[in-house]
């Protein structure tokens, strides 16, 4: 339907053909009002008789007008013509001089240095037009120019998101290239910047190894591979920065990828300096293995704490009686002789719950006659001479209402009944 010296709107004569998809085709084009080569991008029928599609391209087309960045293609108009009876929208873009990434691909892979350099320029661009709230969805070589002087310009803003918006497809597919699709996009997610993360990790990748991560006979193959299959390992010889760039745009999870597009070109820059070190040392531990850690010790001390600070068991150990004398017994010796002799003896303080033996000290001042059972006592009333002469007058028993405090016994109860004369 279209072809060298089709007029659009009778202002856009359209030259040459630089390339086409599953979209639509891009031509380069005459401006004849302002003399100038532009890049004309035609929609294909199917998409073009898409009201909805129609509308959200062209507030994508009035947003990505007001975008200006060195990295991104600016867009210049946009209209819809008939040809030959059918209705054509079009988008007027900047014509970049130079070839797309995926024509110098085709001669080889790139080093480190030339990747991580292209690769800050696309993120700075991205960052761009994720600030004005735009997510391209189609990040591919295909769509990144490689000007005359080395620097790189994206293309195509905003048609991969309007298509992709509402499921519309040309020739019965997903309108997104299945080699660079973000994990997300196959499960119907919210559409998200780091859709472009992922993908210009796939263009990382392809350019420092000159294929794709994931390959498949079909795009469903290809697109279960970026749902499912862990990432290829990169060649041995890429240094550690390069890899962690690479590696980390490329995670499955959304949350664990670059967060922003702009840190991306940050660490890819710094990757690009000092190519042999992180440009974000990992972690040694998590915060939940520290806390794990952390708990597990608490948890471990306090069951120590309370087994050493647990009171022992009381001893059960029998104690002897105190005394009621300030710590003196009287021990009553039984004799055959008419008079009995009680000695008075003072037992040590027990320091010890321990039974240990009381030594007895004879207290020789203390010595008390306790009559014997006979009844009657007959006084002597000379003092012989073995017996020595008493000091004091010799003291009569108490009265019954004058008792006197009794010494504490040593022996059971049962041994002695009474203690005072006369016994019955």
């Amino acid at each position: 339907m279209l072809g060298a010296g089709t007029t659009l709107n009778d202002r856009y004569v359209l030259t040459a053909r630089l390339g086409g998809g599953g979209m639509g085709e891009v031509w380069r084009a005459d401006d004849t009002v302002l003399g100038r080569e532009v890049a004309v991008k035609v929609l294909t029928p199917a998409l073009t008789d898409n009201p909805t599609f129609t509308q959200r391209f062209l507030n994508e087309a009035r947003a990505m007008a007001t975008l200006r960045h060195p990295g991104v293609v600016d867009v210049y108009d946009y209209g819809t013509c008939e040809v030959m009876g059918r209705q054509v929208s079009f988008l007027v873009m900047e014509y970049v001089r130079g070839e797309s990434l995926d024509h110098v691909l085709r001669r080889g892979s790139l080093g480190p240095e030339a990747t991580m350099r292209l690769v800050a320029e696309v993120a700075d661009a991205l960052a761009a037009a994720h600030a004005h709230g735009i997510v391209h969805r189609d990040v591919k070589p295909a769509n990144l120019m490689i000007r005359s002087d080395g620097g790189v310009a994206l293309t195509d803003f905003g048609i991969a998101h309007s298509a992709s918006a509402g499921h519309l497809t040309a020739t019965g597919t997903m309108l997104c290239s299945a080699g660079y699709c973000a994990p997300e996009m196959a499960t119907a997610s919210d559409v998200t910047p780091a859709v472009d993360v992922y993908a210009l990790g796939v263009v990382a990748f392809e350019c420092l190894t000159g294929r794709l991560p994931f390959e498949g006979n079909t795009p469903v193959q290809i697109i279960f591979k970026h749902l499912n299959s862990p990432i290829p390992p990169l060649p041995d010889e890429i240094p550690p920065g390069p890899r962690q760039v690479v590696e980390r745009a490329l995670e499955k999870t959304p949350d664990r990828r670059w967060q922003t597009a702009e840190l991306m070109a940050e660490v890819t820059r710094k990757a690009l300096a000092a190519p042999a070190e992180l440009p974000v040392p990992r972690p040694r531990r998590t915060l939940r293995a520290v806390l794990t850690m952390i708990a597990a010790v608490a948890v471990t001390a306090a069951v120590a704490g309370s087994v050493w600070l647990r009171p022992s068991p009381p001893m059960t150990g029998t104690e002897a009686p105190p005394s009621s004398a300030g710590g003196t017994t009287v021990e009553i010796i039984p004799s055959m002789a008419s008079p009995s002799t009680v000695r008075q003896t003072t037992a040590p303080p027990k320091r010890t719950p321990t039974p240990r033996a009381t030594r007895t000290f004879p207290v020789p001042s203390a010595t008390t006659t306790v009559p014997s059972s006979t009844p009657t006592v007959t006084p002597t009333p000379t003092p012989t001479p073995s017996e020595p002469e008493p000091t004091e007058p010799p003291t009569t028993p108490p009265s019954p209402e004058e008792p006197t405090s009794e010494p504490t016994v040593s022996r059971p109860p049962g041994d002695i009944q009474c203690i005072r004369a006369p016994c019955p």
